[in-house]
Order: C-alpha cells, then structure tokens, then sequence
C-alpha cells in the first residue's frame, strides 16, 4: 500500500484564507479610491471630448496611487492613521485640514447617496430621489454601524468584482479605436474645453 499525502488539500484553504485577508483590505481601499464618481466623471469626460482626455484619467490614477499608497504605507509603518500623522506635526493641521475634511465630507457623502440612488429612482419612477438618497444614506450608515467588517468587507468585494467585470466587458464590447485611444495618450486639451473659458 503507498501512503497518501493529504497535506495539499489542508493547506489550501488555509492559504486561501490568509491571500483572502491580504487581498480584502486591498479590494475595499480601491473600491473607496477608486469608485463610481471616478468611473462617471470619465465616462463624461469621455462622451463629450473622445479619447482626448484619456491622458488626465491615467495620469489621475498615477497620482492617485502615490497618495492611497503614501498613507497606507504610513500607515502599517506606524501603527496611526494620516489623520494621527498630521496632529504630530502641529496643532495646525488640524485648522488646515479640518474645513477641508469637513466639505469634502459632506459633499462625498450627498454624491455618495445621490450616486446610490439613482438607480433606484430610474427603477422606481414614482418616488423622489431624495427618498432614495435618504434611504441609501441610513443603510449605509447601519451597515457601518451595526455591520461587521468581515460582512462589509465581503459586500464590497462583490461590488468591486462588478464594477470591474462591466467596466472590461463594456471596453470589450464597444471595441475601442486603438489609434484614436494611442493618441488620447498625448496630452493635449480639446478645443471645446479651452473655448468654453
């Protein structure tokens, strides 16, 4: 009789588990980075001036990178938050990016809830979008309140696997013009943009 090795089959979903708990995290800071606004500014920008801006999302994503990237490095590297990080160099920081951190706030979150509702306002015609955004707003709120990580953390790993699949499958299917797309990556500023000053 020969022996037969199981070790493979044990180990595999332990290894799962632990590339799981490295990628979650990763999925919900690029869901949070990298969201609908993000893809709805681009998909404007690119229904009205073609591949010319392309160069401004990708450099925009660049940037992007360094910061979320800048801070979660920070981050793990000591064991605080930015906001922590900012209050060390001086009372300051927190006059000069208090206001800031207060509007954006605000004005993502009316975004956040009004993105979310739409949808259901197109599904819905007969209730006001307010009624939506209030009621996606709580939801969220009593996800983030009540809701454990783990769950939210699954949610948006879902969310994000969506967003992904019909951004490619609308790339696919719409078959990009590749020297019109190679050239969008030259920065320049199209004509109705400068005119419209």
């Amino acid at each position: 009789m020969t022996d037969i090795d199981t070790r493979g089959d044990v180990r595999e979903p332990q290894e799962s588990a632990k590339r799981w708990r490295i990628i979650g995290p990763g999925l919900v800071v690029a869901a949070t980075g990298i969201g609908a606004g993000d893809l709805v500014a681009t998909l404007v920008a690119g229904s009205r001036f073609g591949y010319a801006l392309l160069w401004a999302a990708v450099l925009g994503v660049i940037i992007k990178i360094f910061l979320v990237e800048g801070a979660g490095r920070y981050s793990l590297a000591t064991g605080r938050t930015i906001f922590e990080g900012w209050r060390s160099v001086g009372r300051w920081t927190t006059w000069y990016f208090g206001p800031y951190i207060l509007i954006w706030g605000l004005v993502y979150g009316a975004a956040a809830m009004s993105s979310s509702a739409l949808p259901l306002a197109a599904l819905f015609p007969g209730v006001d979008l307010k009624v939506f955004a209030i009621a996606c707003g709580l939801l969220g709120a009593v996800v983030v309140w009540f809701g454990r990580y783990s769950a939210f953390e699954r949610i948006i790993a879902v969310f994000v696997g969506l967003m992904f699949v019909t951004v490619v499958g609308a790339a696919i299917v719409t078959l990009p013009n590749v020297p019109a797309l190679l050239s969008g990556l030259v920065p320049t500023i199209p004509r109705a943009a400068s005119s419209s000053r």
